[in-house]
């Protein structure tokens, strides 16, 4: 589900929008300013608290206070919106195209302990939302920023860096606590 807590798997299938089902279901914003436009954690915060799995068929939604809902009950919608604060449906987009920038954002450890050491401060990777974690003791730090242009293999799978990836103010957003930090 976009913006919503990401989630560890251990193995992906890729399809033609990258990752299969990653992030095929969105809310949408019903309220009469944003009426159509994606709800992200952008607008809420909080929706990076909310976890949402597959099951038997339908979206099962769970909030941080623990409550749980179904996209087959008659009343998800309106639970939903009393859950996130404001009116919103879900959508379902099989299509792939609801990825910010790229369809797999690939994170190196390295790069993210690097980042930890400079903020001077525990920063979780998770912040990043990435949908595949390398992590080797012979990866220096920024080390992918070399890779733009290239392919490479993980598993079964071909990728190329395309590009740095620019992040919105995601990262920005403690996915534990849900408090924002501007650093």
């Amino acid at each position: 589900m976009k913006s919503f807590r990401g989630e560890r798997v251990s193995s992906l299938r890729f399809g033609e929008g990258g990752p299969q089902d990653d992030r095929r279901f969105m809310l949408v914003d019903e309220s009469e300013l944003r009426r159509g436009k994606r709800l992200t954690a952008r607008e809420v915060p909080a929706l990076l608290g909310f976890a949402a799995s597959m099951d038997d068929g339908a979206v099962a939604v769970v909030a941080p206070d623990g409550t749980r809902v179904r996209s087959d009950g008659a009343d998800f919608e309106t639970r939903v919106c009393e859950l996130v604060g404001r009116p919103a449906s879900l959508h379902e987009d099989t299509r792939g195209a609801n990825h910010d920038d790229s369809d797999v954002l690939v994170i190196n450890m390295a790069s993210a302990r690097a980042l930890a050491a400079d903020y001077g401060e525990p920063r979780t990777y998770r912040r990043f939302r990435p949908n595949i974690v390398l992590d080797s003791k012979e990866a220096a730090p920024y080390e992918e920023l070399q890779w733009i242009g290239k392919r490479f293999r993980v598993g079964e799978v071909e990728l190329e860096a395309a590009a740095p990836n620019l992040r919105c103010s995601i990262p920005t957003i403690d996915p534990d606590t849900l408090d924002v930090d501007p650093k």
